[in-house]
Order: structure tokens, then C-alpha cells, then sequence
């Protein structure tokens, strides 16, 4: 049984070798030696380290053996599909010229340069500004992010305590009517909402973006939260008012502490939107741009300037505030997107 192993995992571990070396001639590219070395030595590696982990565990069976290989190269293979594009992104940013072209298939690091980075950090369209584009437009985008996440977060726990602890006339119709709205995308009313905008003047407003971020999300984020807290016991709600505790005391004492994870997740959602949206702020703010719409006029094809290595740089910076965010954030994300499921 231990020689049936080791010739199994000895011929599914090789695949991880044949396969980069036949990409590799596929794409005519001469690795050379060091690299051919580096590839043996990593997957070497884990052929020794897979016959190390299975020699202490011989509890497992044949079957139970080849999952656990199965199971590990699949996410090997996931994680490189997600890592590698990143990689060249990275590589393709820091790449001094114009064209993609001149992006190397396997990174360098040293012939890597800063000149797109300090590119877009300089950039103005008119000299008497203070701040060059891409900061005026990153400034705009991280104020409506902000903004939104605030408000969404409070009017979502308002909304979703009001349904999940009271009962009033047309409850159910209300929420019906929500679950309805949910239904229709965004974009079907921008026609409709760009006429209001411009007949009370509110287009390059940042701040009235911000209210149509905020009434998109709370029909959606009301059903989550209002899911959450009905799993939180009433028989907290009546001790505290036999204390004496108002309605709002509860909310805000009991209630809402509670319910931090469910605030989290909504407040990451929330924050994230504005970064990735361009429909609605390419039509609403036409000139105070933000982040995707400067990126993409910018780099648009019918420039007389191709800029795809610049553009690659400024997404990059995009993702710097959404990376800190979810990092800081992760937990209430991945508690969050199951809470409130088992309650409607």
C-alpha cells in the first residue's frame, strides 16, 4: 500500500512539473536555467512535503490519500489563476513605456521603474490646480465612499430594527414593496433621475450621488439586518424595559452592539460601490468625475494617447483603500454573508 502511494502521488505531483515546463516551450519562452532550477527545487518540494505529511497519518486510506491531493491542487491551481493576472498587473505597472507589448510575460523586478506612478500624481489638465487629476478624482470618490457608508449603515440598523421589533399597520406591505424594488436594476430609472438632477441642479453634486447609493441599498440591507436582529432575543428587549430603558436606549445599548458583524459587512459593501460603479457617476457627474470615469477617459481608445500601463497603475491605487478596508473588515464580511439567512 505505502509503494501504491508513493508511485500515485509521484505521478500526480509531476503534472505540476510537465505542465509550467510545456506552457513555458508552448509560449516559446526561453526560461533558462536558473528558473528550470527554482521550478524543480518548489516542486520538489511539495512532492517530499506530501510524502512527509501522509507517512505520519497512515490512519488515511488509499482513497482518503488522493483526495487530499486532489483536493490541495485544485486550490493551487485557484490561487494561481487569481495571483497571476495580479502579478502581471503589478508587473505591467511598474513597466516604463506606453504599450503592453513591452510588459514581460515572467516579472522583473529590476527593470522596474516609477514613472507611471508619478504620472498619474502629476497629471493636470490646467496648470492653476491644485491637486493633478487622478487626486481630485480619488478625493471625490473617497468622499461619496465615506458618505455612503455612514449613511447606509444608519438608516439600515433605523429601517431594519423597526421591522424586526415592531409591529404596525402595512408592516408586510412595505416590505413586499422592498423585496419588489429589488427586483429592477439601477440603471432603469437614470433617465428619469438625470432629469430631476438637472431641473433642481444637483448634477456634479457628490453629495446628491451619494443619496442614490444610499436609497439603492437600503431596501437590500433592511431585509439583511432585519434578518439578523430577529435572531436576537426579544426577553432582552423586556428586561431592559423593565429597567426602564427607552426604545431608543434599547437600540443603541442592546440592540445595535449586537449586531456590529451585520454593521460591518453592510458598512464594506457600502464603502465599496462607489469605487467600482461608472454608469451612474459618467452620467450624473459628468465633470466632477471620480475615480472609474477619470480612469476611463483617460485611457479611453479614441484618446490620441493609448495609455493601457498608466492605466494599470491607477487601478492599482484604486484597490489600495478596498484592500484596507476588507483586511481590517474580514471577519464581519465572512460572518456576514450567512447571518440573518436563517430568519426572514
Amino acid at each position: 500500500m505505502k509503494i501504491i502511494k508513493f508511485i500515485a502521488t509521484s505521478l500526480f505531483c509531476s503534472l505540476f512539473i510537465v505542465i509550467p515546463v510545456l506552457i513555458i516551450r508552448f509560449l516559446s519562452l526561453d526560461a533558462g536555467l536558473p528558473l528550470k532550477i527554482i521550478y524543480s527545487l518548489l516542486l520538489a518540494s511539495i512532492l517530499i512535503s506530501t510524502q512527509v505529511v501522509f507517512a505520519r497519518k497512515n490512519k488515511y486510506g488509499l482513497k482518503d490519500y488522493l483526495l487530499w491531493i486532489l483536493s490541495h491542487s485544485i486550490l493551487m491551481v485557484n490561487v494561481a489563476i487569481v495571483l497571476i493576472p495580479i502579478t502581471w498587473m503589478v508587473s505591467a505597472s511598474f513597466t516604463a513605456g506606453d504599450l503592453l507589448s513591452g510588459v514581460p510575460v515572467i516579472p522583473n523586478p529590476s527593470e522596474w521603474t516609477l514613472d507611471n506612478y508619478k504620472y498619474l500624481f502629476e497629471y493636470r489638465r490646467s496648470s492653476d490646480q491644485f491637486l493633478s487629476d487622478y487626486l481630485k478624482a480619488f478625493s471625490t470618490t473617497l468622499y461619496i465612499a465615506v458618505l455612503n457608508t455612514i449613511l447606509v449603515v444608519v438608516l439600515s440598523s433605523l429601517v431594519g430594527f423597526a421591522f424586526s421589533r415592531y409591529k404596525f399597520k402595512g408592516r408586510k406591505g412595505i416590505l413586499l414593496t422592498l423585496m419588489g424594488l429589488q427586483m429592477f436594476p439601477a440603471f432603469m430609472g437614470m433617465i428619469a433621475l438625470f432629469m430631476m438632477f438637472r431641473q433642481f441642479g444637483l448634477i456634479n453634486n457628490a453629495t446628491a450621488l451619494t443619496f442614490i447609493y444610499v436609497a439603492g441599498a437600503i431596501p437590500y440591507n433592511t431585509f439583511i439586518v432585519r434578518g439578523f436582529m430577529r435572531s436576537i432575543p426579544k426577553s432582552l428587549d423586556e428586561a431592559a424595559s423593565i429597567d426602564g430603558a427607552s426604545n431608543l436606549q434599547i437600540m443603541t445599548k442592546i440592540i445595535i452592539p449586537l449586531a456590529i458583524p451585520i454593521m460591518g459587512f453592510i458598512a464594506v459593501t457600502a464603502f465599496m460601490t462607489p469605487w467600482m460603479d461608472f454608469i451612474l457617476p459618467s452620467i450624473m457627474m459628468p465633470q466632477n468625475e471620480t475615480l472609474a470615469v477619470w480612469l476611463f477617459r483617460f485611457n479611453h481608445l479614441t484618446n490620441a494617447t493609448y495609455r493601457p500601463l498608466k492605466f494599470m497603475a491607477g487601478a492599482l491605487v484604486i484597490a489600495v483603500p478596498i484592500i484596507i478596508v476588507q483586511m481590517y473588515m474580514q471577519k464581519y464580511v465572512v460572518y456576514g454573508l450567512t447571518a440573518g439567512a436563517d430568519k426572514g
